[in-house]
């Protein structure tokens, strides 16, 4: 059996609106292993972009423990977290969020300047990463010169270009049409196919259904329900 990558143990994600406790993630046990496709699947406010943000480490829980292997993420200090995210982490926007003013190539290279690659070496990853997706002649294009499907594509370059342990993909297709959809979706199952732990969020079950291993159901802040398939 594929050894555990993250896991967690009763986390918690409470936020104070006023007088009110909202319980966006609430008591949540769930293990990844290495190597499978996991899809987060409910409504909004469901709680699967939170937890979603917990186990990539941009958020932290507000009681329970995270583990990365044997180590607690959750009692890591902030430099520890920042390297986790830059080096074992590829993070996928349903927004694609990517920087306005720099090219394609050069979104590709920030994401290498900030887990130390050389600057030689940034430049040629760029470039291998963009022109695999499709892209070769897309590189000196900025986002606003882009389709919809390109940016995603950038944007999913960008995770994979630091070649991490495991890509969350926050609703990734959530911005696109039917086709540039169903392109993104075979793209990640593609990856997946070829040794990559990917982690979903989505609200479309069947866009789940046709690319994940295992569906976690989330609502209102708890597992719901979980099938293999």
């Amino acid at each position: 059996m594929p050894e555990s990558l993250l896991r967690t143990e009763r986390i918690c994600r409470y936020y104070q609106r006023g007088p009110h406790t909202v319980k966006a993630v609430d008591s949540i046990d769930l293990e990844i292993r290495s190597g499978e496709f996991l899809s987060l699947v409910g409504s909004s406010g469901s709680g699967k972009s939170t937890l979603l943000n917990i186990l990539a480490g941009l958020d932290q829980p507000t009681s329970g423990k995270l583990m990365i292997g044997k180590r607690h993420l959750d009692e890591m200090s902030r430099r520890d977290r920042a390297q986790y995210r830059a080096h074992r982490v590829g993070m996928i926007f349903q927004s694609f969020n990517l920087v306005p003013h720099l090219t394609a190539q050069g979104n590709i290279e920030l994401a290498l300047l900030f887990n130390d690659t050389p600057k030689n070496e940034r430049k040629e990853r760029a470039i291998e990463i963009l022109s695999r997706l499709g892209l070769a002649d897309r590189l000196d294009h900025l986002p606003a010169d882009l389709s919809g499907g390109e940016q995603q594509r950038v944007a999913i370059a960008r995770a994979l270009v630091k070649k991490p342990d495991i890509i969350f993909a926050d609703e990734p297709t959530g911005n696109l049409d039917q086709e540039n959809s169903d392109d993104i979706a075979a793209l990640l199952k593609e990856q997946h196919a070829a040794g990559l732990t990917v982690v979903m969020v989505t609200h479309d079950l069947n866009l789940a259904q046709k690319v994940s291993q295992r569906i976690v159901r989330l609502d209102y802040g708890h597992i719901a329900g979980e099938e293999t398939l």
